[in-house]
């Protein structure tokens, strides 16, 4: 069984699991701070299904107690044409060293087999955590703006962020995190499952092209209503 696979039965079965493990109507308080998470692959699972079945109810289990625990903010798979990625975590945590500890109890990280791509977050405009239904699975589509690798002057950091900001605005765009290290520097989700409008549209961010940044829109699992 193919590890994007179980990611996508999981998900259902964690964000299923969740509604009996915490209310969906009140917000999930953030007095800690934001992490934003990329699950990537590790090693290779192995081919033994009943293995990988109990590594996967481990990490259900994990999730499960995270979000009851209101650590735990929002999970699902993606799709990564590079099958890199593999899903999204976000994370409420005081540091790094704490964020780790919360995935111990998970084989799938613990024993290598996914790894965790941790940076610390700002919420420009989260994804929702006060009414969702967890009892359903939505696909989207995440954005990922990569880091440009040149430094960007205040007008050229101001026109990125007003380019983006628009586009939450318009509610092009539902939910926008800005990383504070790494490739990516910012993460943003779409409602719907038009990759080519998209792709399009973020064409016309400032620092495409020409200060180097690039655009990826891949297809995203979250609980339907994550994503405002």
């Amino acid at each position: 069984m193919r590890l994007g696979r179980i990611l996508v039965l999981l998900c259902a079965a964690l964000l299923s699991g969740c509604a009996q493990v915490a209310p969906t109507t009140s917000a999930i308080s953030r007095p800690q701070g934001d992490w934003f998470v990329f699950l990537e692959s590790g090693k290779p699972t192995p081919t033994d299904e009943d293995a990988v079945a109990a590594m996967q109810k481990g990490h259900l289990a994990n999730f499960g107690k995270l979000f009851a625990e209101k650590k735990l903010l929002a999970a699902g798979p993606l799709t990564d044409p590079t099958g890199l990625k593999r899903g999204i975590v976000v994370l409420n945590a005081p540091d790094l060293h704490t964020l780790r500890g919360y995935f111990k109890a998970d084989r799938y990280v613990s024993e290598g087999y996914m790894t965790l791509n941790a940076s610390r977050a700002i919420a420009q405009k989260p994804l929702n955590t006060a009414v969702i239904d967890p009892r359903q699975i939505e696909e989207g589509r995440v954005i990922l703006i990569s880091r440009p690798p040149l430094v960007l002057d205040t007008e050229a950091d101001n026109n990125d962020k007003a380019f983006l900001q628009a586009l939450v605005d318009n509610q092009v765009v539902g939910a926008w995190y800005t990383l504070a290290d790494g490739p990516v520097l910012e993460v943003l989700f779409a409602r719907g499952r038009d990759t080519q409008r998209l792709r399009e549209i973020f064409a016309r961010h400032p620092s495409a092209g020409a200060m180097g940044a690039t655009v990826m829109v891949w297809p995203q699992w979250l609980s339907k209503g994550v994503v405002p």
